[in-house]
């Protein structure tokens, strides 16, 4: 029984100072997006999308995929921290070279609009936050998730109140919005950087040699990282391009409400990565797999029910807060995405697995496959159906990334099971009709297909208190 409890207050311990970060970065990160798609024009919330996407696009290219690669370095041996002051120099001198080279660009290339003029302070912001990252992975790796966690609520807090004070003094634009975005960047980059050098034991002795095996290391997956990166942003990207402004800002505010409603996995994910690392650097037994089987199961209990509220909350709730600017007229796009909510639950875990394997090649190989495919499905259906047309490719291009990471897992590294996620599906769907079926309030047709939902997991045991204390097992030890 002690120890039943030591393990449930070690989940919790790390599942909570995990979802700090994940608070900040997409709960916080939501609520600053809310306030200026809601009182920006579409088309200037849909400017601010493809340059932010743009920016995330780049950084991922100069990050050559080492943040995987480091997080599975530190988290497996106490002699790789060195890794993490070679990615620092690294994230620095990539950097400057790509800001040099856009505020080139933006001399040379001339628009209407202004965009590429911009755009190089976009992508200050989000560069800033990308030389942190080093120093946030060798803290994740190490399991210290609190200390980022609260530096970055403070910031992205300090990012809303900024938000704020422009609407209250009507001096909200796009180039105020990424001053406040900058500035609160800054402070994030230095608070990390003062809390590693008084309280750590970080070196920033970069070791040359080192640094080329770790480039070399990560090199195998570099395009998978990239590829894997246009399968979230490439649909934003295109759209701004193939469509207007305003058909980017229906899509990309159903996709940051899609992205937000996988916050769960995001706190779990950095958790579970290098858990796995250290797991699976020693022989796989049954009670591992049971306990990795049990897990999985939890969680797409737990993403079929999320995607079952949202869908029944979409259209009145987001209507209602955004004055009728979104919602019905996104509720296509959204209902599409959402179905990719239980798919990225699974693949995560999938995707865990493989790389802590160190099936790189293979990972890179899947990667760039379903990337490929989703671009080319995305410039046949944005010139037919426009952000419908987004929102389809991206569904069928989780569907095959799902299924090609199941076949790698269970045929070379162990056995995980479909059952639970076709039983949860049906369950979600059979909810989702049967609560429709009467004219009642939006909220009380929410408690009636939860309750059908919930019901039906218990009662066929898909659920039960063995996979609870399996899922809490593998998440303490």
């Amino acid at each position: 029984m002690k120890n039943t409890a030591l393990l449930r207050n070690k989940a919790f311990v790390k599942i909570f100072s995990s979802g700090l970060q994940a608070l900040a970065v997409q709960v916080l990160g939501s609520v600053f997006f809310y306030l200026i798609s809601v009182y920006l024009s579409k088309d200037s919330f849909g400017a601010i999308s493809w340059m932010n996407a743009l920016s995330i696009f780049i950084t991922t290219i100069l990050g050559f995929g080492l943040e995987q690669v480091v997080v599975r370095r530190i988290a497996a041996s106490g002699r790789s921290d060195w890794a993490a002051a070679a990615f620092l120099f690294h994230s620095i001198a990539a950097f400057f070279t790509a800001l040099l080279v856009l505020l080139l660009l933006s001399m040379l290339v001339k628009d209407s609009a202004g965009i590429y003029r911009i755009l190089p302070w976009f992508f200050v912001a989000q560069g800033l936050l990308f030389i942190g990252i080093p120093l946030k992975q060798y803290l994740n790796a190490k399991e210290k998730f609190t200390p980022y966690g609260i530096i970055a609520v403070i910031t992205n807090s300090a990012r809303i109140v900024a938000a704020v004070w422009l609407i209250d003094n009507k001096q909200l634009e796009v180039s105020t919005i990424v001053t406040a975005m900058i500035c609160t960047a800054v402070v994030e980059l230095l608070a990390l950087l003062i809390y590693i050098i008084t309280k750590t034991g970080f070196v920033f002795k970069v070791r040359f040699q080192a640094y080329k095996k770790l480039l070399k290391e990560a090199s195998a997956q570099y395009v998978s990282v990239i590829f894997d990166m246009s399968l979230s942003r490439m649909d934003w990207l295109l759209l701004g391009f193939m469509a207007s402004k305003a058909v980017l800002a229906d899509y990309s505010f159903a996709y940051r409400a899609y992205e937000l409603s996988r916050l769960p996995m995001l706190i779990i994910a950095p958790v579970i990565l290098p858990r796995l690392a250290r797991l699976m650097a020693v022989k796989i037994n049954t009670g591992f797999e049971e306990r990795v089987n049990a897990f999985n199961r939890v969680e797409l209990f737990l993403a079929m029910l999320i995607t079952l509220i949202l869908n029944i909350l979409w259209t009145p709730l987001v209507g209602l807060i955004t004055a009728g600017k979104y919602g019905a007229t996104n509720a296509t796009e959204f209902l599409i995405l959402s179905a990719c909510i239980p798919l990225q639950f699974f693949i995560n875990l999938l995707w865990s697995v493989s790389f802590s394997a160190k099936k790189y090649k293979t990972v890179s190989t899947i990667t760039v496959a379903c990337a490929t495919a989703n671009i080319g499905l995305n410039l046949v259906a944005i010139p037919l159906l426009g952000g419908i047309g987004s929102a389809l490719a991206f569904l069928a291009t989780n569907l095959l990334q799902a299924f090609l990471y199941y076949r790698l897992v269970n045929k070379q590294v162990m056995k995980i099971g479909l059952l639970p996620f076709g039983f949860f599906l049906v369950a979600a769907l059979a909810a989702w009709f049967v609560s429709g079926l009467l004219v009642v309030h939006f909220t009380i047709r929410l408690l009636l297909a939860m309750f059908v939902y919930i019901t039906a997991a218990l009662i066929t045991k898909q659920l039960n208190k063995k996979h609870l204390q399996n899922s809490k097992q593998f998440l303490a030890r």
